[in-house]
């Protein structure tokens, strides 16, 4: 079974303003996963923190209606669904590979809760974990992260 991680939000996305933020709490820099939406830059290099980016493992999809996109082509509905055929477009959640899900789905967040991550990625916030041990909730609050949970 995949170890226990608290989970939270930070309303930033630099990565030295993250950096300061979570060496607030005392804990191991090494031992957080942090996901962003942002470019990776040399500030995200050299620091300290795992950062993972979501836009960087997007551009290496092989999802079909990217081939057509913006093209005019039948196929290019916005998205997976059949055109004329009623329902729902499907998202990040629906999936279990490569991109962005694999970056978020590697973290143990039910089915039910991730798109509020998603959502905040798409905002321009971070995405922010750790390894669930006593105290560290209150520590990453202190901090201030966001929607800390422990799943």
């Amino acid at each position: 079974m995949a170890q226990n991680m608290i989970v939270g939000i930070l309303p930033e996305s630099d990565p030295k303003a993250i950096e300061t933020a979570l060496a607030q709490t005392g804990l191991d820099a090494k031992s957080f996963t942090v996901v962003t939406k942002c470019d990776q830059t040399a500030d995200h290099d050299l620091s300290v923190l795992d950062f993972v980016h979501v836009g960087r493992a997007q551009d290496s999809n092989d999802f079909a209606d990217d081939l057509t996109r913006g093209t005019g082509m039948m196929t290019d509905s916005g998205g997976t669904a059949v055109p004329g055929i009623g329902g729902r477009h499907l998202d990040f959640a629906d999936f279990s590979h490569g991109g962005p899900v694999g970056s978020i789905a590697g973290l143990p967040i039910p089915p039910d809760q991730i798109q509020n991550y998603f959502d905040a990625l798409s905002d321009g916030r971070t995405v922010v974990a750790y390894p669930a041990a006593d105290d560290v909730d209150a520590k990453l609050r202190a901090a201030g992260v966001k929607n800390v949970q422990t799943f």
